[in-house]
């Protein structure tokens, strides 16, 4: 995707992803997720944030890129239920944003884990 740098926060992203179909012996059913994602923010809001951080003298973090990993595992352990544990790591939120909660620093990586059931009646 890529969108005009001079009205959008994004003006790049990239997603890509592979699933492997029963993954295990004797686990037909389930499946296996690799991801990646790219998003790159746009040379105007680069610009914005260091004027911002040249006239105000403020520490501005100038945001540039974000990238994420995700790793799924799709468990039917059931006909009618389904288990899907997620884990994403991303690199640099927000591609950079200050840390409410530390001045002077960036939001630091980040882990995310999830889970999803599906039941089926």
């Amino acid at each position: 995707m890529i969108a005009p740098g001079d009205r959008n926060l994004i003006d790049f992203g990239l997603n890509a992803g592979v699933v492997l179909k029963a993954p295990l012996p004797g686990r037909d059913d389930d499946s296996l997720g690799l991801g990646y994602g790219l998003a790159k923010v746009g040379r105007n809001v680069s610009g914005l944030d260091r004027d911002t951080a040249f006239y105000t003298g403020a520490f501005t973090p100038i945001r540039s890129t974000e990238h994420f990993f995700e790793l799924t595992y799709q468990i039917q352990l059931a006909q009618w239920w389904m288990l899907q544990p997620d884990f994403q790591y991303v690199i640099r939120p927000g591609a950079g944003l200050a840390d409410p909660n530390r001045p002077g620093q960036r939001i630091g990586n980040e882990a995310v884990f999830g889970l999803r059931t599906t039941l089926t009646f």
